[in-house]
């Protein structure tokens, strides 16, 4: 079982650091008042035992690697014979064999965002790749918000979640047995990514932008576990009730 991103700490740094709040202002506070002061959910905050079920879907696979001291996703998508890849992680070695192994066509690469974790190694795979012209990525071909990309069978949608950066980009896949949605570090299962500087978009992207598909809707979030949205609507303090 692949661990959470982000643990109760972490949590807490993120929403503080986002408002503004000096930590020295919630030192000795309680859940309840940690989670009123920082507009968290205290229900989902108090739980600590919660990881969300696992998530498996025919033509989606899930490929983790390492980068210095964490783990970082990537992510391929296919139908029967053409595949697109999202972000690259650390090392696409294990993408080629996949390619290979499944008689597949690797058709694009498509960037969430620009941080060498999820970038880095783009060129090896030796196919078009794509990122928000709002964040360039040296390498690949930009496009404008709302872009649709084809690829046999599946369309994929291009939905801004800025604010972790300023050009980060969600994809949401219809063609597969579930609508699936790759978010990069906009959202993890049980948080959300950093984004001290644009906290408010961060959240605001999320909510219109994710949170409003379906509840079945699976989440591929660029390090930790897959999701869903009704998971994080129910579980992330950040959005839960």
């Amino acid at each position: 079982m692949i661990p959470l991103e982000d643990n109760f700490e972490d949590i807490i740094s993120k929403a503080q650091r986002g408002l503004g709040i000096n930590a020295a202002e919630l030192s000795g506070a309680d859940v309840g008042h940690l989670a009123g002061t920082l507009h968290l959910s205290a229900a989902a905050l108090a739980d600590r035992n919660w990881h969300p079920k696992p998530v498996q879907l025919p033509c989606l696979t899930m490929f983790t690697t390492r980068y210095g001291g964490m783990t970082v996703n990537a992510y391929l998508a296919h139908d029967t014979s053409r595949a697109v890849v999202f972000d690259t992680g650390a090392d696409v070695t294990p993408i080629l064999a996949f390619l290979r192994a499944h008689s597949l066509s690797l058709e694009l690469i498509l960037l969430t965002h620009a941080h060498m974790d999820h970038v880095g190694v783009v060129q090896r795979l030796k196919a078009r790749a794509f990122a928000s012209e709002r964040e360039p990525v040296h390498g690949a071909e930009t496009f404008p918000d709302g872009r649709v990309f084809y690829v046999g069978s599946l369309q994929i949608e291009c939905r801004s979640t800025s604010g972790h950066t300023p050009g980060g980009t969600s994809y949401l896949v219809r063609g597969l047995e579930r609508l699936v949605i790759f978010t990069g570090d906009a959202l993890f299962a049980g948080s959300i990514g950093g984004a001290p500087y644009a906290y408010q978009e961060a959240l605001h992207c999320i909510r219109e932008q994710v949170l409003t598909l379906p509840d079945d809707t699976i989440i591929c979030p660029g390090h930790g576990p897959m999701t869903t949205v009704g998971e994080e609507k129910h579980h992330n303090p950040f959005f839960a009730p």
